[in-house]
Parts: structure tokens; C-alpha cells; sequence
């Protein structure tokens, strides 16, 4: 939207009769699609944390006890100075009211984690404790967070905001164990606005431990929006926990407007989500690349999702890209769970090895699950290149015979010669709990981004993380690359010269031509179906 400055010189310049198409006394002319500042209000009261020690940490695992100067119930702005960390630790967080949160974020310029190579520190960034806390790295100087310089994707500069935003984690892919960013218990709390990258493991882990009484306290109220984690080894986002009841409930998680790309693993893993939970616009885009050698089997789906009880929705969502599911989905209540009522709706699905979608856990009839108006696409099978055994599942949806829930399938539309559901003939009917009414088995329009950055033509599956060897496939074959092969190596995109095998990206320059970096501007193309429809990242304010 147009900044309020902007629009009352603009009403005086019609009034007046005058004539100037110059910008007028601001930095730059206002652009239509960018936010107001003023997000969080004015700074109010600061304190800002010391800078790098000599081995460039930050640890501070309590900061109640270690600035007991500072009024920690009212604090409105914690700074992080800007530099070069090799790891930060912030612990004991306060708990705030949500009328009155505290922000942290960067001062003076970019906070970069970086660690140094061959470190064998045991993690990279951990913030602890707390609620109604956000972390941003938003360039706002009404509300006193961010750069000037550091701008993020902010006015729609996707293409430009590599290495641009305010807060950086770049783990380098040190250790097979590191987080990008590990949260662990605290709720209500907001993310935003910052860039992880090359994290060993997960790029965002949030999870909360059982207490001294054996109870988990929940993940409530938690806000993660506007990320850019992009090439992990593992997942982009893992949210909860698989270790079985009890888990920490995650009632009204909103998770929205966030670029999960090019994940080792699933670009979300999200579990344990409760009444209120919300997953929409969001692109989760060349998941699973690291099929052939990720560190278990099966660990290869575009996304997994797992829920407890309440209403849940996930829509307006694109998943590209995948080996096996496209989502790995879950539904295991605990006791005491409300009733479940999940809505997939107006989700885009493409470009994977195997299933659409696999609908495991355990229900009763209470539950209550709808798939509407979702487009499928790209499921051409080709499993078998790593799992022999592995089979065409001539399906776009399958489900565990212990889900005894009813299910409904609503105007969706897939293509291919696969059934939507088995025991379906066609768009319509029952098959056991399953109703199917008003789904199209015909042509879907596949959906375009603004720019991928990936050379013109690239097909999703077309992209794979470089391995010398299938260590997931029997008898660990080594790969072959074919000319034209397109691959990602320690985070940078490389193309084959001619056909190779056991041969490193970076070393062997006569094989590999190394290409710019993706640009991941991943909004839907503007003026296309899926853009009318809303779905994915769009060229507007949120």
C-alpha cells in the first residue's frame, strides 16, 4: 500500500493544480505493494546485548540473571549489535503479555551466524524460554528493527534478497546435528523476516520438553512468517515432536508467507498441531533433493504434517517437488484432543516419484477430513531408481486402513491415468468412509513462478542434491550424472558439462559449470489461474 506521506502530497498536488512526476522529498518513489511501517509500534525502552566475544560468541543462556539492570517485563526492544557470530545462545527469555511483546532484533547492520570451518562447537544459534517475545530481522525504523541496507524481500524484491536480510544463519552444513535456529521452550512467540541457510540438519527447530511432572507444555500461539530457508541438509522447518504421546499440543500455529526451497529432506515438518492451527500461502518448492543419499530411507517426501484435534487448515499452499509423497500426512490424537475437523483446500501439488498423498495415524468416526478444490499434477513414478521393490501406487491419495474417519474429496482435480482414491472410477462416488463429488480427472495447468532462477525449461524433478553415491539404494551404486544434469553441491548450482560419476562439482571444473545462484523468487506469475486463485506467495502486502 502507498505510505500515508505519500498519499497526502499526492492530494495536495491535485489540489493545488500542480504538475511533477518527480518522487518528491522522500528516498524512494512509495511502491504499491509494500508495507507500512509501524508494525510493532514505537521502540520505547532498549538494551542492547554485547557484540562478538574474541571467539566470536554470544552466550548468554540466561538473560534475566546476567542484566538483572534491565526491567524485563517491559523491555520493548532487545538489540542483537551486528557482526559476525560463530554462535549465539540466548536462554531464559522473559515472559511477556501479548499486549506488550518484546522485539529483538539487529542493530547497526547484519547479524551474520557463520561459523568457522572445521569448528566442532555442538550447535550454531539456540534461543530458549519465554513467550510473547518476536524475533525479526524487518527493516522498520518507525519501529526502530532492522536496516536501512537490509531490506529481506520487503516492496517484493525476492529476486534481490539473498544474503539481504537483517538476521543471516549460514551453518556452512558444519555438522550433520546443527539447527539453523533451535527454539525450544518457549510459546507465543513470532519469527520473522529472517534468512537460514546450509544448516546441517533442520533450518528452524522448534520443540519443547516434557516437564519434572512428565507433562509437555504446549507450543501455542506461535507466528512463523516470512522466512527464506533455503538449502538445508535436512528439513526447512520441523515443528514438534515424533517421539509419541505425550507431545506438546500446537494449538493456533500460523504458519504463512514463507520460502521453504530445496531441502536435503521434507521443506516442512509440522506435527502436533491443535484447534486454530493455519498453514497457508506458503511455497515449499525442490523438496526430498537429497533422496538418493539423505540420512535414513523414506525421509523423502515434499512435506509431512501430523495434527491432534480442532479445527485445521491448510490451504493456498504450493508443494513442488518431491521423491515420495508429496505430503506425508498424519492424524494420532492424544487424550483429552477435541474432535478433529481438517480443511485441505486450494493447495497446488506437483512433481514428485510416488504418491500424491499418504493419509496415515489413527482415527474414529468423530474426525472429520475434507479435501477441496486441490490440484495434482507431476506424478509420474519413478521410485524404483533407489527402492526397487517400490511400486506404482496407481493412486493420487491412499490412506491407512486405520483411519475410520469420514473423508470428503470435493472439486479436486488431478491428471494422469491414476485413480483419485481407490475403489474411485472417476470423480465422483464412495469407496468405504471416503464421499468423492465434483473432482476432474483432466489436464492441470502447471503453476509458474516469477523466476526461479534455474536455467529456462528446468523441470522440477530435474534438480538433485550431488551425491557420488545412492547410499539408499542396495548395494550403494555410485551416481552418474548425464550432460545437462543440474545439481546442488555445498549450496551452489552446477550443470554437467558431459557425463561423469564420482566426480565433485567444484573440482572438476571441466565437467561442472557452475551457474548463478537460484534467485527463488517464488511468487506465483501474476495474471495466471493460480495467481486468480490466490494460491502460493502473491504480489501484494501482507
Amino acid at each position: 500500500m502507498m505510505g500515508r506521506l505519500g498519499v497526502l502530497s499526492l492530494v495536495a498536488c491535485v489540489a493545488s493544480g500542480c504538475v511533477d512526476d518527480r518522487p518528491g522529498p522522500m528516498e524512494e518513489p512509495p511502491k504499491l505493494d509494500c508495507e507500512d511501517f509501524g508494525r510493532y509500534g514505537p521502540v520505547g525502552t532498549t538494551f542492547t546485548l554485547p557484540g562478538p566475544d574474541a571467539n566470536g560468541e554470544l552466550y548468554v543462556p540466561d538473560v534475566q540473571k546476567r542484566f538483572p539492570q534491565v526491567d524485563w517485563r517491559t523491555l520493548d526492544r532487545l538489540y542483537i549489535p551486528a557482526g559476525r557470530y560463530t554462535l549465539i545462545n540466548l536462554g531464559n527469555l522473559p515472559d511477556r503479555s501479548a499486549d506488550r511483546r518484546l522485539v529483538i532484533t539487529n542493530l547497526g547492520g547484519q547479524v551474520l551466524i557463520h561459523p568457522n570451518a572445521g569448528s566442532k562447537q555442538g550447535y550454531l544459534w539456540a534461543m530458549n524460554g519465554g513467550s510473547n517475545w518476536v524475533l525479526t530481522g524487518r527493516y522498520d525504523p518507525v519501529s526502530g528493527t532492522g536496516h536501512v541496507d537490509l531490506p529481506g524481500h520487503r516492496c517484493g524484491e525476492y529476486a534481490t534478497s539473498r544474503e539481504r536480510y537483517g538476521i543471516l544463519s549460514d551453518d556452512i552444513f558444519l555438522s550433520g546435528g546443527h539447527m539453523g535456529l533451535g527454539i525450544g521452550d518457549a510459546h507465543s512467540f513470532e519469527v520473522e523476516y529472517l534468512e537460514i541457510t546450509r544448516a546441517g540438519f533442520a533450518g528452524l527447530r522448534i520443540n519443547r520438553a516434557a516437564g519434572s511432572d512428565g507433562k509437555v507444555p504446549p507450543l501455542n500461539d506461535i507466528q512463523l512468517h516470512d522466512l527464506y530457508i533455503h538449502d538445508t541438509a535436512s528439513e526447512a522447518i520441523y515443528f514438534g515432536s515424533t517421539q509419541g504421546a505425550p507431545t506438546p499440543l500446537g494449538s493456533r500455529v500460523k504458519v504463512y508467507n514463507n520460502r521453504l526451497v530445496r531441502t536435503g529432506t521434507e521443506a516442512l515438518q509440522i506435527q502436533n498441531l491443535g484447534d486454530g492451527a493455519e498453514i497457508h500461502h506458503n511455497v515449499f518448492a525442490f523438496g526430498a533433493i537429497d533422496w538418493r543419499a539423505a540420512f535414513a530411507g523414506y525421509q523423502d517426501n515434499n512435506s509431512q504434517a501430523q495434527v491432534r484435534g480442532g479445527r485445521i487448515r491448510f490451504h493456498h499452499n504450493v508443494f513442488v517437488g518431491g521423491a515420495g509423497s508429496l505430503l506425508n500426512f498424519f492424524a494420532q490424537p492424544e487424550p483429552g484432543d477435541a474432535p478433529l475437523d481438517v480443511e485441505f483446500s486450494d493447495n497446488y501439488f506437483a512433481d514428485t516419484l510416488s504418491l500424491g498423498l499418504w493419509f496415515g495415524g489413527t482415527t474414529g468416526t468423530d474426525a472429520r477430513f475434507l479435501w477441496a478444490r486441490n490440484a495434482f499434477r507431476g506424478l509420474d513414478f519413478g521410485y524404483q531408481a533407489v527402492y526397487p521393490t517400490s511400486r506404482d501406487p496407481e493412486v493420487v491419495l491412499a490412506k491407512a486402513d486405520t483411519i475410520k474417519s469420514p473423508i470428503t474429496l470435493k472439486e479436486n482435480q488431478w491428471e494422469g491415468a491414476r485413480k483419485l482414491f481407490a475403489g474411485l472410477t472417476g470423480g465422483s462416488g464412495t469407496a468405504g468412509t471416503v464421499t468423492a463429488t465434483g473432482n476432474v480427472n483432466g489436464p492441470v495447468t502447471p503453476l509458474t513462478f516469477v523466476s526461479t532462477g534455474l536455467p529456462e525449461g528446468t523441470a522440477t524433478r530435474q534438480l538433485e542434491r550431488w551425491a557420488a553415491r545412492a547410499t539408499l539404494a542396495p548395494g550403494t551404486p555410485e551416481v552418474t550424472y548425464a550432460p545437462g544434469a543440474l545439481v546442488m553441491h555445498d549450496g551452489r548450482l552446477y550443470r554437467a558439462r558431459a557425463q561423469n560419476t564420482n566426480k565433485v562439482p567444484p573440482d572438476n571444473t571441466a565437467l561442472w559449470e557452475a551457474l548463478p545462484l537460484p534467485v527463488d523468487d517464488l511468487r506465483t506469475a501474476p495474471g495466471t489461474e493460480w495467481a486468480q486463485r490466490g494460491i502460493g506467495l502473491l504480489d501484494v502486502a501482507k
